[in-house]
């Protein structure tokens, strides 16, 4: 089984979703080849792929919506002849419930069956914003989660779907979830961790700029 990992996120190795693929990997004994869509040419990158049995595509789902770097690279995907060719995907996305990119799921699915690809199905995992930047011990049983991902993986070459339903929760927020983060003490927390965030790339003072009105 020749499998190619494909990393969709504009931030390439600096951000969440090679955190996901990290983890992914350490429960493999043979690590995969790993390549970034930022630094790829579609073309050239849709003609490589055709030397792999199998293509697992990371990628982060910003408000509902994968980045522009992976549409263009499904544009430039032809139809396969048979199914040989398997495909699988990785969403992290910053809402909690992973409801939010079942829109998404629903595009890839029958993305992969149009392209006559083998649909290995898609592993969405909400809350996921702040994997990179708090301190990893908040994350350990997601990222053990993707470990075990990465184990089944190599043993079956599909996604585990006990693993994959539980990396899906919540699908929604309960009615306690909403009040929670409707709360002030939530809001200002919120504020004072985007405020951090803003001061730490330098933009905390351009915060109200409307450069597009």
């Amino acid at each position: 089984m020749k499998t190619l990992m494909l990393n969709g996120s504009p931030r390439a190795d600096h951000g969440n979703t090679q955190l996901f693929i990290d983890h992914f990997q350490s429960g493999l004994t043979t690590p995969l080849p790993v390549r970034y869509l930022l630094r790829e040419n579609p073309t050239t990158l849709a003609l490589a792929m055709k030397e792999y049995d199998t293509i697992l595509l990371v990628m982060p789902l910003y408000i509902h919506a994968m980045p522009g770097l992976v549409m263009k690279l499904f544009e430039e995907l032809k139809p396969q002849s048979s199914h040989h060719q398997k495909i699988g995907f990785i969403v992290q996305a910053g809402f909690i419930e992973s409801a939010t990119a079942r829109y998404l799921e629903n595009y890839l699915s029958a993305l992969a069956h149009r392209l006559n690809y083998t649909y290995l199905g898609t592993v969405i995992k909400g809350d996921a914003a702040a994997c990179s930047i708090l301190p990893h011990f908040f994350f350990g049983r997601l990222f053990k989660q993707l470990k075990a991902l990465g184990v089944a993986y190599e043993k079956t070459g599909s996604f585990d779907p006990l693993l994959v339903k539980k990396l899906g929760k919540p699908v929604c927020l309960s009615e306690f979830q909403v009040r929670l983060l409707e709360s002030r003490l939530v809001s200002r927390l919120n504020q004072v961790g985007w405020n951090w965030i803003l001061k730490r790339n330098g933009c905390f003072e351009n915060r109200f700029d409307r450069p597009f009105l």
